[in-house]
């Protein structure tokens, strides 16, 4: 396992205020603060949404070049929906000609506004949704789901799905460096036959694990009901952040 899922639990019983306020607390700052940078308009809310997530993702105790690597696929979209606005939208003074492909494409003050707008709240959304996925551990997920309705096989889904992609992760490189070890991965054509068979291999392994897990779970009283996810009270802690939270949304809302 790998990146800040693993960081966060490697944590252990240090873990930061923030990674450990109660996941229902959590999805519902990040629905309110969709909505004001959905709401809000203009370029400050987005960007002081982008501002507070880059303040707060070091204080949870994730790397910040962790969350710059995720941001870096955002950033290109709102790069590209910068650019598009600039040569679509028509409105206002005419401010630049730009010589492309035989046309002169003409940039306005209004492209350029409608342009940034957008890629701020392309950056101002993400980075939020970032935070809380880079800050929020599986079960704390997993509680706020089943709190919020959320039907019991697809979060028991959900919970074996995260469980079995790290351990197959884990096979794959494990039988890719037997390959390795044996010049598996030499040249071009013995690159392609190791890789299939390394395919191949995964998916009988993940049959014959999946089976033998279902059997595992059968034997240890499983009846297609969930029992790894329990409901625990909201503390007193987690309350003051949804406060606190809330206040602070509200503030970036009245500053648009």
């Amino acid at each position: 396992m790998s990146g800040a899922h693993s960081f966060i639990d490697a944590q252990g019983d240090s873990r930061r205020l923030l990674v450990v306020l109660d996941g229902r607390v959590k999805l519902a700052l990040l629905l309110a603060a969709l909505l004001v940078n959905l709401i809000a308009g203009g370029l400050r809310a987005p960007l002081l949404l982008l501002v507070l997530a880059l303040v707060l993702i070091p204080a949870a105790g994730v790397p910040l070049r962790t969350f710059a690597r995720r941001m870096a696929m955002p950033a290109l979209i709102a790069l590209v929906a910068l650019v598009t606005q600039l040569f679509w939208v028509k409105q206002g003074n005419e401010l630049l000609q730009v010589p492309l492909f035989f046309w002169e494409w003409s940039i306005t003050s209004g492209g350029i506004q409608r342009g940034l707008e957008l890629a701020s709240r392309i950056l101002g959304g993400m980075s939020v949704l970032l935070f809380f996925a880079l800050t929020t551990p599986l079960p704390e997920l997993l509680r706020a789901a089943r709190f919020f309705r959320c039907p019991p096989v697809l979060v028991e889904l959900a919970m074996i799905m995260y469980r079995y992609i790290f351990l197959l992760l884990e096979e794959g490189v494990r039988i890719r460096n037997a390959q390795r070890s044996r010049l598996g991965y030499a040249d071009l054509r013995s690159s392609l036959r190791s890789s299939g068979i390394l395919g191949g291999m995964l998916i009988l392994r993940t049959f014959d694990r999946a089976e033998r897990n279902f059997s595992a779970m059968l034997c240890r009283g499983y009846r297609d009901a969930l029992t790894g996810v329990t409901l625990r009270p909201v503390q007193k802690h987690d309350w003051i952040a949804l406060a606190l939270g809330l206040v602070l949304l509200a503030a970036i809302f009245a500053l648009r």
